[in-house]
């Protein structure tokens, strides 16, 4: 064995300042070593007087992840529910702009990689109306596998680890064209998360719930004839079991229902699988769950 390894490592230059996520150690230029969070982002928060809230957007796979969020990004930059974003960094416009390119050409992006390094970060400072001060959010669209992955097996999904112990809020995604056809698959995903969330805060007396504001938005509303005039019953109604569990658990919790086409239609491909395709772009219920989090945030 040579000393070059060790020469290596002593001369990489370190930083004085921990990872903005999970305090662990970072090299200049280089993502955490502990939970991934890519260098840029952690250069970006630097570059920042106030530290960030972080917030998640999860969901099973397919569920919208990446539509919402770019959704919200685009709808925010113009101004949207009282709130307006702006963005921080080059990066945060890249999810931004492939799903407007995606919509542009009658297509839903592409599904999220499972590797940590490939996905899109933003990191957008939010104005809210007058009289309540601004506040940076960071956030991953993270894939919906990742998330699976570290709910089966704890620790090992590093980056969704961190950024649920540390995050100030949850934006947790339902596909409601599914929980209609059949409701248990993603209505035990909620409730596992749920479940996960509350794991991850030991310490609490006994009794008392989480104290993180999660908004439940049932995605893809769009897609039903008659949509859904109230989010909370149809909870109540169709996922009985994530709704008993939010109110024992959550102490802020509250459910939305959202879509982004105003009209799709299936192309088949040829191998004669089943694309659905957006006609018509008209948002919905995009930023209400997102402006109430940020008032639960505080400002």
């Amino acid at each position: 064995m040579t000393g070059r390894p060790y020469l290596t490592e002593y001369n990489r230059p370190h930083s004085d300042q921990g990872c903005p996520l999970c305090g662990g150690h970072v090299y200049e230029g280089e993502p955490c070593g502990a939970c991934f969070l890519p260098y840029k982002v952690i250069e970006s928060i630097r570059s920042r007087l106030a530290a960030p809230r972080f917030v998640v957007v999860l969901g099973p796979t397919g569920v919208g992840k990446t539509v919402y969020l770019g959704m919200l990004l685009d709808l925010l930059s113009r101004g949207a529910g009282g709130l307006r974003g702006l963005s921080r960094s080059p990066f945060s416009l890249a999810l931004h702009r492939n799903l407007i390119l995606a919509l542009e050409r009658q297509r839903f992006p592409e599904k999220t990689p499972v590797e940590t390094d490939r996905w899109h970060w933003l990191h957008c400072e939010i104005l809210p109306a007058k009289g309540r001060a601004a506040v940076d959010i960071v956030a991953p669209d993270v894939a919906g596998e990742a998330v699976s992955e570290e709910m089966e097996s704890p620790g090992s999904q590093k980056t969704i680890r961190a950024l649920m112990g540390r995050c100030a809020g949850v934006v947790l995604l339902m596909d409601l064209v599914e929980v209609v056809a059949d409701g248990r698959a993603q209505e035990l995903f909620a409730m596992q998360l749920v479940s996960y969330l509350d794991a991850l805060r030991p310490g609490r007396k006994k009794g008392r719930k989480v104290d993180l504001p999660v908004a439940i938005v049932f995605t893809k509303a769009d897609l039903l004839d008659d949509g859904i005039a109230d989010p909370v019953a149809f909870a109540r109604g169709n996922v009985p079991g994530l709704y008993g569990q939010c109110e024992a658990r959550l102490g802020r919790f509250s459910f939305y229902a959202s879509g982004v086409a105003g009209s799709t239609a299936k192309l088949l491909d040829d191998s004669g699988a089943e694309r659905l395709v957006p006609l018509r772009v008209e948002p919905r219920g995009i930023v209400e769950p997102f402006a109430w989090m940020v008032g639960q945030l505080g400002g």
